[in-house]
C-alpha cells in the first residue's frame, strides 16, 4: 500500500505521465550497427525512456543532465538525471498538479520550453505565458523565479527557440521564429489555430519596409450569411483580411518576428543581432564568440508555399544589422522567385498568383540581398528539420570543431501542402565540417527512417531533437519520439521519448609478449 501510495504521488507530480527513468545498466547494451550506424570508436546506447515531448537539454555544475519537455500550451516539466545515476527528479513544476493544482496558483510557464542553459547554478529557460507572449526565465534552486524578458513576440506558429550563452559578454543570446510560414496569414494559421486567439497580429519588421503590393486570396472561415465574403484577401506583414498598407513600420519597440536578439545575463532590453530569419532553432558559439545557428526553410504550404526551401547552417556576423532575407530568400539565401522553389501551379494559383515572387521591395526598404559566401556554412535537405547543434567534443582529432546537428525530420503531410514526398527527410543527425563545408551523416537509422515507420526496435532513432556533450565524454542526443500533425499541431506519444549516449570506447590495452 505504502508503494503503491508513492508511486502515485510521484504520478501526480509528473502532470498524471509516468516519469521517466534512467536504464538499469544491463539495458544500456551497444546498438548494433545493422540498425543504426554511428562512428568507429564509440558505442551508441540508450540511457533513458519514458520522455514525452521533450524539447531540450543541458548539464548543470555537478555534471547531472536536465531535461525539458512539454507541448505547446501545456506546462512544461523539468527534469533532473543526477550524474550519480540515482532516479529522475522533478525540478519544476515544484507542486503537484491535479487534484491538488487548483490550490496552487501563482506563476507558471507555458510550453514549450525552446532553449535551456545553466549558469551560476540557475537554469534559464524559453518559454510562452498565459498570452502565448514569449518569455525568458531563471529559477533558481529553492523554485523561484525572474524573469529576465518579456513581451517576444511568439503567439504565432512558432516561438522563442534555443538559447545559448557568449562565451566573452556573458551575454544571454535566444532565437524568436516567425508568425508565418513565408510572410502571409493564411488558411494554415487557422488550422494552427492562432490567428483564432490573435486575430490582429501578423509578422513585424525590424526596419519599415516597402512592399511590392501583392495581395493574395484565401477562403475565409468567417464567412457566412450574414459574415464577411467568402474569399479574405490577405497582404503580407498585415493582419488576416487585410491588405491596405504598402508601407509597413519596424517594430515600435525593436522586437521584431524572426530575428535573434541578445540581453544581458540579468535581464534587461532585448538587442537584435540578425532579423529576416524564418525559425532559428538551434544557436551555438565557438570559443572565440563567433555564433552560429540553424534557420529552418519555408513550407510547402499556406497562402504562399515554398517549395524545396532547405534548412541551413549559417553564421552571424556580429554587427547586429544582417537581414537574412525572410519572407523573400530561402534559408540558404536565394531568391524564391528561382524556379526551383516554385509550388505546383494549382496549389499558388488559388491565391491568384501563378508564381511566387519576393514581397518587398528592397531598395525602397533599404535592404541588401544577403551575402551567401560570408553567411552561409551548410545546408540541408527541405523540411528535415534542422535543430539544435553542438560542437564536437570528443577523442577523435578528425571532427575537431565539427558542428553536430540535429535534423528532426519532415513533418509531411502539413509541411507539404498535402503533397506526398518522394520520400522522408531528416531523422538523424549529422556532422558539418566548417572547413571544408563537407557535411556528413555521424548518426542514422540504417533505413534512413524514422524508427516508427521501420519496426518496433527501441533502439531506433525516432525524431533527434538535441545534442549536448557531457562532463564524461558522451554525446547525449535527445530524441521526441513519435510524433503526429494533427489540424496542424504536433501530436506527441506519451512516453516515447528517449535519450541516446554515443559512448567513446577505450581501445584493449596491448597484451605483452
Amino acid at each position: 500500500m505504502i508503494l503503491f501510495t508513492l508511486f502515485g504521488v510521484s504520478w501526480l507530480l509528473a502532470g498524471c505521465t509516468a516519469p521517466p527513468r534512467v536504464l538499469l545498466p544491463d539495458e544500456q547494451h551497444a546498438i548494433d550497427r545493422k540498425d543504426v550506424e554511428y562512428p568507429g570508436g564509440y558505442e551508441l546506447r540508450r540511457f533513458a525512456t519514458g520522455l514525452t515531448a521533450p524539447t531540450c537539454e543541458a548539464f548543470d555544475a555537478d555534471g547531472s543532465l536536465l531535461i525539458a519537455q512539454g507541448e505547446r500550451g501545456d506546462e512544461p516539466q523539468i527534469w533532473r538525471f543526477p550524474r550519480s545515476g540515482a532516479a529522475p527528479v522533478l525540478v519544476y513544476p515544484r507542486k503537484p498538479k491535479f487534484p491538488f493544482y487548483l490550490a496552487r496558483g501563482g506563476w507558471r510557464m507555458y510550453g514549450p520550453i525552446g532553449g535551456m542553459v545553466v549558469a551560476d547554478g540557475k537554469i534559464i529557460v524559453t518559454h510562452r505565458d498565459e498570452h502565448d507572449q514569449g518569455v525568458v526565465t531563471e529559477l533558481d534552486s529553492a523554485g523561484n523565479h525572474t524573469t529576465l524578458v518579456a513581451g517576444m513576440p511568439a503567439q504565432g506558429e512558432y516561438g522563442l527557440t534555443d538559447l545559448a550563452i557568449n562565451p566573452v559578454t556573458g551575454d544571454l543570446w535566444f532565437g524568436c521564429g516567425t508568425y508565418t510560414n513565408s510572410g502571409v496569414v493564411g488558411i494554415d494559421d487557422w488550422a494552427m489555430r492562432w490567428v483564432r486567439d490573435h486575430p490582429e497580429l501578423h509578422d513585424v519588421p525590424w526596419h519599415d519596409i516597402e512592399l511590392l503590393g501583392y495581395k493574395f486570396q484565401t477562403p475565409n472561415p468567417l464567412a457566412g450569411l450574414f459574415g464577411p465574403a467568402d474569399l479574405a484577401v490577405t497582404a503580407a506583414f498585415q493582419a488576416f483580411s487585410q491588405s491596405f498598407a504598402i508601407r509597413i513600420p519596424g517594430s515600435p519597440d525593436g522586437r521584431p518576428s524572426g530575428a535573434i536578439y541578445s540581453v544581458p545575463r540579468h535581464g534587461g532590453f532585448p538587442q537584435v543581432q540578425g532579423h529576416g530569419i524564418h525559425n532559428p532553432s538551434g544557436i551555438v558559439f565557438n570559443e572565440y564568440a563567433q555564433a552560429y545557428f540553424t534557420n529552418q526553410g519555408m513550407e510547402m504550404r499556406g497562402t504562399r508555399p515554398i517549395k524545396n526551401d532547405p534548412c541551413a547552417l549559417l553564421r552571424l556576423l556580429l554587427d547586429g544589422n544582417v537581414w537574412f532575407g525572410w519572407p523573400d530568400y530561402t534559408a540558404d539565401l536565394r531568391s524564391v522567385g528561382e524556379p526551383l522553389y516554385q509550388p505546383p501551379e494549382w496549389m499558388i494559383s488559388r491565391s491568384g498568383y501563378p508564381q511566387v515572387r519576393p514581397l518587398i521591395d528592397q531598395r525602397a526598404s533599404g535592404l541588401e540581398a544577403p551575402r551567401r559566401d560570408a553567411l552561409l556554412e551548410a545546408a540541408f535537405p527541405s523540411l528535415s528539420g534542422a535543430g539544435k547543434l553542438a560542437f564536437y567534443r570528443g577523442p577523435n582529432r578528425e571532427y575537431r570543431d565539427n558542428l553536430i546537428v540535429v535534423l528532426s525530420g519532415d513533418r509531411t503531410p502539413f509541411a507539404s501542402g498535402g503533397v506526398v514526398l518522394p520520400r522522408r527527410e531528416g531523422f538523424k543527425v549529422v556532422r558539418v565540417d566548417l572547413a571544408r563545408h563537407v557535411t556528413a551523416d555521424f548518426v542514422r537509422n540504417v533505413h534512413d527512417l524514422p524508427g516508427s515507420s521501420i519496426g518496433h526496435n527501441p533502439d531506433l532513432i525516432e525524431r533527434p531533437f538535441d545534442v549536448k556533450f557531457g562532463p564524461d565524454g558522451a554525446m547525449y542526443i535527445l530524441d521526441e519520439g513519435r510524433m503526429q500533425m494533427k489540424d496542424g499541431r504536433e501530436h506527441f506519444d506519451k512516453g516515447s521519448g528517449q535519450i541516446f549516449r554515443l559512448v567513446p570506447v577505450r581501445p584493449a590495452a596491448t597484451q605483452g609478449k
